[in-house]
């Protein structure tokens, strides 16, 4: 059990490094985070509800992940990894994890912009903070942090 928890840490920690440095998650990583769901299920892992609760839960993420990415609030590696990521809990986790990878999106997102409103053009214009404002924000890192917290609640 420790070792596919590790694996499952392990792929979250490469998704939200890659996205932190080029804001892309490449493709490999969520389907290897959903083959190490399924394999889990062939190695005794401890899943407390039916396979069908937790693929509810991974058809509904990438439903509505799809939506939001069509409608350009979400980014399309953000979708396939949060939808990897449902995989793993059934549907009585599916607001745990929403919840936990919201705050999580907070603490980044206050992070990232307090870090560039106070980098290196602290004393430009405010039309200058405003576009640097406009950047787009590596969400994965949120993901990947809600996902761990989640495994420690819901498999301890």
């Amino acid at each position: 059990m420790i070792i596919i928890k590790g694996l499952f840490a392990g792929l979250l920690f490469l998704a939200a490094y890659s996205d932190a440095r080029r804001l892309l998650i490449p493709n490999i990583l969520p389907l290897l985070l959903f083959a190490l769901g399924c394999m889990a299920w062939f190695t005794g892992f401890p899943f407390a509800e039916p396979f069908w609760s937790h693929l509810l839960h991974f058809t509904i993420a990438l439903a509505i992940g799809m939506v939001l990415f069509h409608w350009g609030w979400f980014g399309g590696g953000d979708v396939k990894l949060y939808a990897a990521l449902a995989f793993w809990f059934p549907m009585p986790s599916a607001l745990l994890l929403l919840l936990a990878v919201a705050l999580s999106g907070l603490i980044v997102v206050i992070f990232v912009m307090t870090i560039r409103l106070m980098g290196p053009i602290a004393g430009s214009s405010p039309s200058a903070k405003a576009g640097l404002m406009k950047r787009r924000i590596a969400y994965g890192v949120a993901i990947a942090i809600g996902g761990v917290f989640t495994m420690l609640w819901v498999y301890p």
